[in-house]
């Protein structure tokens, strides 16, 4: 069959916008000679991370991923924000052999593995339960409870009964009644928002008390919890769901449930599941 020669522009057009589009909802990293690897970013709480990109030429007798070290990039979007490389300092007593970053007072720096992202640092603010925003500045937390000043230095409790909303570090945490994360949790929280939309997807640091196995002394952890909201109940997922029950979520998208069930996306790429459904949900309109 011989296309109509504007047909021929119309397709050579369309595809690479659809191949575009696509890309926005996946991570990628920047090698040394700026070549730009698209994938999904796993293992990022190790020193371990990759970049699993899609095979495009997978058959049965070829492997359907790749995978990359993430140390062999300068460059990565993870989760939508820019981070570089910085080499990890090394100590043998006498000599470093690189110097750590100075982080400006008026940024922030967010650090991934040997990778660090630095932004600017936008202004604290808390919003009351009559929708009054308060502008100020939070104190470093005193037995891990925060302190906010206002601009005439008067001290506002962070109590939900009193503040629904605030912003702390760049990030906004709003307060929601959820389902309990551990047996001595709390049945509500702040969560820190990670993206809106007809999907909500939040974070939750949950901060407990133990003892030092070595020094003996009372120290804290932390564990990061994810919630989403569909509808108006917050629900924990549980970081063993299987891709059958991880699915089952996003069941109203069928291109998204494919993508899970290939293992395109994993538990780890929630964010890009989350952004993937709002978006096309919201085209589909």
């Amino acid at each position: 069959m011989i296309l109509p020669h504007k047909s021929f522009l119309l397709l050579a057009f369309v595809i690479p916008l659809f191949s575009f589009s696509q890309n926005e909802f996946l991570d990628y990293g920047i090698d040394r000679k700026n070549d730009t690897t698209y994938g999904t970013i796993r293992n990022a709480i190790t020193k371990n991370g990759l970049l699993v990109e899609k095979n495009p030429k997978s058959t049965e007798n070829r492997l359907m991923f790749r995978t990359h070290k993430l140390r062999h990039y300068k460059k990565i979007r993870f989760n939508d924000d820019m981070y570089w490389y910085e080499k990890p300092s090394v100590t043998d007593g006498i000599y470093t052999q690189s110097t750590p970053r100075i982080i400006p007072e008026d940024s922030i720096a967010k650090r991934f593995g040997d990778f660090i992202n630095v932004q600017k640092r936008l202004p604290d603010f808390v919003v009351t339960k009559t929708n009054d925003t308060i502008y100020g500045k939070f104190r470093d937390p005193i037995f891990w409870k925060f302190h906010f000043l206002d601009t005439d230095n008067v001290k506002i409790k962070i109590e939900k009964d009193h503040i629904k909303a605030y912003r702390f570090n760049n990030d906004i945490y709003i307060h929601k009644e959820k389902r309990k994360a551990t047996i001595f949790d709390k049945d509500g929280a702040y969560l820190k928002l990670v993206l809106d939309g007809r999907i909500t997807l939040y974070e939750y640091e949950h901060i407990y008390k133990t003892m030092d196995p070595t020094t003996h002394l009372p120290t804290q952890n932390k564990v990061v919890y994810l919630y989403i909201e569909k509808g108006e109940a917050a629900l924990l997922l549980d970081g063993f769901l299987n891709k059958k029950q991880l699915a089952k979520l996003f069941e109203d998208n069928q291109p998204l449930v494919s993508k899970i069930l290939n293992e395109e996306y994993i538990m780890e790429n929630m964010y890009l599941m989350v952004k993937y459904y709002n978006t096309m949900n919201r085209e589909s309109l």
